[in-house]
Order: structure tokens, then sequence, then C-alpha cells
């Protein structure tokens, strides 16, 4: 009786042993901030305008704002980095997630900041959605996952067409999917390039005297990782009251 006992009791820790473990948590950072179109424009280089280009010029951008060494005048205040609700993350494909929130635009802090622990494969999905009608069109935004700062403009693209790292749609069209719970399983999933870790998706208003919406969907990889995104704004064309209210670009080379 013994004996089988003992074998019993050794069966049974090697098949616990062959259970999958759960993932540690990891901790994440994405930094985010807004620039007009003009102070973006100075830093690149010849060719640094291609979709998923990187370079010097980006290189010396992504410098610049870690340093805190960018002009004032060339930053956006007005619109902030936030956490979505449940719902909406569930709609995204993402995760609840608990974030320590920190604000750019004190002292030497450009970025926007979240910090949150979280499990690698998940999703997590933040917005920025400005309520201004100044600079309203999201025109470029430069991301950095795994690899260096690229830039990309978004395009609208179809379901069936080749994914990109950032694509944009209509804003009712997004708000509509997501009270469906379908943001991501009807449309984002099927668009929507994340082998870098992180991809964006553009929400155009449907009052253009408003700015657009951003969504960042982060993947969350193995290891700690800082993600971080330039939106680049302008004035949105055929939008009179806003290009009015709105200041002119600056160039700071």
């Amino acid at each position: 009786m013994r004996v089988k006992l003992a074998l019993w009791i050794g069966v049974g820790l090697t098949g616990l042993a062959a259970l999958p473990l759960p993932a540690a948590a990891v901790e994440y950072r994405l930094q985010v901030v807004s620039l007009h179109e003009g102070s973006f424009m100075s830093f690149l280089k010849r060719g640094e305008l291609a979709d998923g280009a990187t370079g010097p010029g980006l290189a010396r951008l992504q410098e610049s704002l870690d340093r805190g060494e960018m002009p004032q005048a060339a930053l956006l205040y007005d619109r902030h980095l936030q956490a979505v609700r449940e719902s909406i993350a569930r709609a995204w494909g993402g995760v609840r997630i608990r974030v320590e929130a920190r604000q750019g635009g004190l002292e030497q802090e450009l970025w926007d900041e979240v910090r949150w622990e979280g499990t690698p494969g998940e999703q997590s999905v933040w917005v920025v959605a400005p309520t201004t009608t100044k600079s309203q069109e999201l025109h470029r935004l430069a991301l950095k996952g795994l690899g260096p700062l690229r830039q990309f403009q978004p395009y609208t693209i179809s379901v069936d067409s080749t994914k990109l790292d950032a694509v944009k749609a209509p804003l009712n069209f997004l708000w509509l999917h997501e009270e469906r719970g379908t943001a991501w399983a009807q449309y984002a999933s099927r668009v929507l390039d994340l082998r870098n870790g992180i991809g964006a998706v553009v929400g155009v208003n449907h009052n253009p005297l408003f700015a657009d919406h951003v969504y960042l969907i982060v993947s969350q990889g193995a290891e700690p990782t800082t993600y971080k995104a330039v939106l680049v704004w302008r004035r949105r064309e055929h939008s009179d009251r806003g290009n009015l209210e709105s200041g002119p670009s600056f160039d700071f080379r």
C-alpha cells in the first residue's frame, strides 16, 4: 500500500510539474507627446518621411524630448494620454490596466507617461482624445516599440488590405464598434500591424472643427519595454474657424 501511495504521489507531482506556470508580471511604460507639424518636420532628414523610416533626425528628436530640451512652443499641451475604461479596452482586444500616470509639460518632463505591470502577450489600450478646435488633424506620428523611433502617416485602408502600423477611420465608425464590442475583432485586428509592439488607429472626427482621437494599442512583450509615440498635429484643411483659432506653425531648425 505504501509503495502504491508513493507511486501515486510521484505521478501526481510529475503531472503538476508539466503544467504551464502563470507568466510573471512585466513592467511597461508608454510615453506620448504632441507636437506641431512644423516642429516635427524641422528634425527630419532626407528620406525620413517614408512610411516606417528611421534615421538620425528622428533619433535627435527622441533625444531632445528625453532630455527635456524641446522648445515649449513646439508642443501642444491641451491633449493628454488617457487610459480607457475596461469595456472599451475589451472592445479593442485589450485588458484592464492599473496604471500610474504622469503628465508632461512640467519642468523638463515633456512626455506624458503611463507605467503599469502586465502579462506578456496581452494588449493594453490608450487614447488621446482632445476636445479642442485647434490643430485638429493628426497628420503624422512616430512610434517606438521593439526597435528605433519610426515615422508613419496614417492611411485609410480596407479590411482586406496589407496591415499597417498606423491607420485611420471615421471616429463615429470606431465609436459604433466600441459600443458593439467589436472594434478589434471586426476592424483593428484586420488592418493594424503590431509586430513592433505598438500601433495607432486615428479616429477622424466627424465634426471637422474638433480634433481627431488617437488610439494606441500596445502588444505587451516578454521584456520590460518603454514604448513611445510622437503625435504630429496640424490645422485641418477646409475648417475655417479652426484655422483662425490655430496659431502659425513653428520651425525650430
